[in-house]
């Protein structure tokens, strides 16, 4: 039997119970929208999204969950509110296909966002920054195509296409040296060296400084970040004391053998270049497995788990600590 998307919809928003195979449907083809766009707008952060199709699809299944989160009724909620104030009104299966594929991308940007924090302290720091500079020049963030894009004042118009990711990562690097002045200087080059909308997707110019800044953080123009920090020396110095930690609390102690703590080391060390390249692996357990192959997933899980993550904590939290995190 063949399922109409438009057909979904219209039960959802008047509350009648979808049938197995029609839920089946709509949340299969909500995955392969987010699989698709994973893959294709983030396809240069693949340190956190891993290239193979069984990790995307684990992260699309993430990113879509809260679209499927049902009320006290039974109903799809979010997804029968979007619809409701969808303008205009949907009409045709193509107008449902193009509504659920923005709304997919919505959430998949906003799980993007939490998923790079929180594998990603620099990302993290700089997307602080960035937000203290919108609110600075009173600048604006709208979602935009599913995407969130920040522009110069509420007046936007939507003339020429939107960058994409690969337009901000090839921009101009002394467009990015002034931190107090980066944006103004990205927008003044949208409006008169490009055909494209002055509009900057978030995530894409947040990801784009950090390339820029990779050797030499420079928080000058807010008062609670100061200094010059060196991403390898934050590194390298949160690396010893995860390090150290591991001496101390299960080596020194007999709870590892020798082989064990050099690949624990070895994996530590892993997440930490891969931190300084773009983020990590969201499955940690990877990052072990790679030094132990002769382990299977339950041993980490009963055996290591703890201990591998507890370190990790440890080295996140002394970069977070460096950098001037809460």
């Amino acid at each position: 039997m063949k399922f109409e998307l438009i057909g979904i919809l219209r039960s959802i928003i008047a509350g009648k119970e979808l049938y197995h195979k029609e839920i089946r449907f709509i949340i299969e083809l909500t995955q392969n929208f987010a699989f698709t766009y994973l893959k294709y707008r983030y396809k240069n952060l693949h340190k956190v999204f891993l290239a193979e199709d069984s990790t995307l699809n684990e992260l699309a299944i993430d990113a879509i969950a809260p679209l499927f989160e049902r009320d006290e009724s039974g109903i799809f909620v979010k997804i029968q509110t979007a619809f409701l104030h969808w303008q205009p009104p949907i009409e045709s299966e193509e107008e449902a296909q193009f509504f659920l594929s923005r709304i997919v991308a919505k959430s998949v940007e906003k799980y993007v966002s939490e998923l790079l924090r929180d594998s990603d302290p620099f990302f993290s720091k700089i997307l602080d920054q960035v937000n203290y500079q919108i609110e600075k020049y009173n600048y604006k963030k709208k979602q935009l195509l599913g995407t969130v894009f920040i522009l110069e004042d509420t007046d936007f118009q939507n003339i020429g296409s939107f960058v994409d990711t690969h337009f901000i990562l090839n921009l101009p690097s002394d467009l990015f040296f002034d931190m107090k002045n980066m944006l103004p200087k990205v927008f003044e080059y949208l409006n008169t060296n490009s055909d494209k909308a002055a509009a900057i997707p978030l995530n894409a110019f947040v990801n784009k400084v950090k390339q820029i800044k990779a050797a030499n953080f420079n928080f000058t123009d807010r008062v609670d970040i100061g200094g010059e920090l060196k991403v390898e020396s934050i590194l390298e110095l949160a690396l010893k004391v995860s390090l150290k930690k591991l001496d101390e609390s299960y080596f020194n102690k007999g709870k590892i053998s020798q082989q064990e703590k050099c690949g624990i080391e070895t994996a530590l060390r892993n997440i930490t270049i891969d931190m300084r390249d773009g983020g990590i692996n969201p499955g940690l357990h990877k990052y072990f497995l790679e030094q132990f192959p002769e382990e299977s997933f339950d041993s980490y899980k009963n055996n290591y788990q703890n201990i591998f993550e507890y370190l990790y904590k440890v080295l996140r939290n002394e970069i977070v600590k460096q950098i001037g995190g809460d």
